[in-house]
């Protein structure tokens, strides 16, 4: 008997009608109205207040009353030009991975809203909610859940330049029931003393690994909360997510509407580590600016060049990126791998795994962790990486500094760590 364990797909697979029910079924009918099907605008409904509003959100609230196409950048917001005869409106958005060129993302407002439905239902999104955010809106993961919360008629809360401490207090006043965060905002939110915010239902984290010790403090810090992992990108939109049932090192099984393939080198499926390959109704168009030679299309399939397996009940797991691999005595090492070692062994989330090249080996790994070592010597934690991950993927050198170039959307500077390495190892 031939079983087939390549593919993760939602048990559900999801088309209009289906999102549709999805949508009627959630708790924010009552206050939104019943989701149009040949809607193909943001809308932006009359309960969706913003908390703590600027410019730029004031901009974005008008331009999705007006139904307009937008585009979003450090620089603001503006209404993008279109073709009245089209119905379909776009959005542009940044986007420069991990240190990279910058990219102008192009997605139609559709392929966002059809998520929107998902998780309404799935978090009983309703005008009663408060979404929270953190960043600017020039970061993807902080205009969805805008965008999100004022489809459902939510209140909208924008936590950019506060310190911890204050956020925290800004979540409770509030009554914040939905957040969305990077884990590395979501360390910093929970790291230090602080009452337990009782209200939070949904936390939904992206944008990197999530640590036994980050979901610990927040588990602590918002004991009635459901932590939900997801992965994606801003071309992917949701690709997975974790439950209670999701594995350690798992990213979680398809979201709703997505599936999962795994091909090897020559584009056939694999049992192993391969390309990650995603077929949803999320994706983005293309690019309107910039390019990336990992994104690339087979038909309808997409691939961002990050590889990874699936178990046999389709769970997720993400090696890393193709382009970050490193060949060490003919062997591929994946410095995400080690990164991933490292923040579980040393309790922290920001850490970054370079390669160098070596005359000998190819390549030599140096890692770069934020804060001080306080459970170990540099010495004891290269000895446990050798023997834990083996002598090819353990770092040489583990450098502890004060803190680490960092994205604003949360995430590490390689490009700047990579210079910083070169010219001090």
């Amino acid at each position: 008997m031939r079983v087939n364990i390549l593919r993760s797909q939602s048990k559900a697979p999801i088309n209009d009608d289906l999102l549709a029910r999805y949508y009627m079924l959630g708790a924010g009918m009552a206050q939104v109205g019943a989701y149009r099907l040949n809607q193909r605008s943001f809308e932006w409904q009359a309960s969706a207040t913003v908390l703590r509003s600027d410019a730029a959100m004031t901009r974005l609230r008008a331009l999705v009353r007006a139904r307009a196409s937008i585009a979003v950048s450090a620089s603001g917001v503006a209404p993008l030009g279109s073709t009245p005869t089209k119905p379909e409106r776009y959005l542009h958005c940044a986007t420069s991975g991990s240190g990279g060129e910058p990219k102008v993302i192009r997605r139609a407002h559709s392929s966002w809203m059809k998520s929107f439905a998902v998780n309404g239902r799935v978090l009983g999104l309703s005008s009663f909610d408060c979404v929270a955010v953190f960043g600017t809106l020039a970061h993807s993961l902080v205009l969805y859940g805008t965008l999100e919360a004022a489809h459902h008629g939510a209140r909208i809360l924008g936590l950019h330049g506060l310190r911890p401490d204050r956020q925290l207090a800004a979540l409770a006043r509030e009554q914040a029931t939905i957040l969305y965060i990077t884990p590395t905002q979501l360390g910093l939110l929970c790291g230090g003393p602080a009452r337990a915010t009782e209200s939070m239902r949904h936390i939904l984290v992206g944008g990197g690994q999530l640590s036994e010790r980050v979901a610990t403090a927040a588990a602590r810090t918002f004991p009635n909360a459901k932590l939900i992992h997801f992965y994606g990108a801003a071309e992917t939109s949701f690709v997975a997510w974790s439950d209670e049932t999701t594995p350690p090192g798992s990213v979680g099984a398809a979201y709703p509407g997505v599936t999962i393939s795994i091909r090897g080198d020559q584009g056939a499926s694999t049992t192993g580590i391969g390309e990650i390959w995603v077929k949803s109704p999320y994706l983005f168009d293309g690019y309107a600016s910039g390019q990336s030679a990992d994104t690339r299309w087979d038909g309808d399939c997409l691939s961002i060049g990050e590889l990874g397996r699936l178990d046999d009940h389709g769970n997720l797991f993400v090696a890393g990126r193709k382009s970050r691999m490193v060949t060490i005595s003919d062997t591929n090492v994946f410095p995400e791998e080690v990164e991933r070692f490292l923040a579980t062994t040393l309790g922290t989330d920001t850490v970054a795994v370079i390669p160098l090249p070596d005359a000998k080996r190819g390549h030599r790994l140096v890692a770069f962790v934020a804060g001080p070592c306080t459970t170990t010597t540099e010495h004891d934690l290269l000895v446990l990486c050798r023997q834990r991950l083996g002598p090819l993927c353990a770092p040489r050198r583990v450098h502890f500094v004060p803190a680490l170039p960092m994205l604003p959307a949360g995430k590490p500077d390689y490009c700047a760590i990579t210079r910083w390495a070169e010219g001090n190892t």
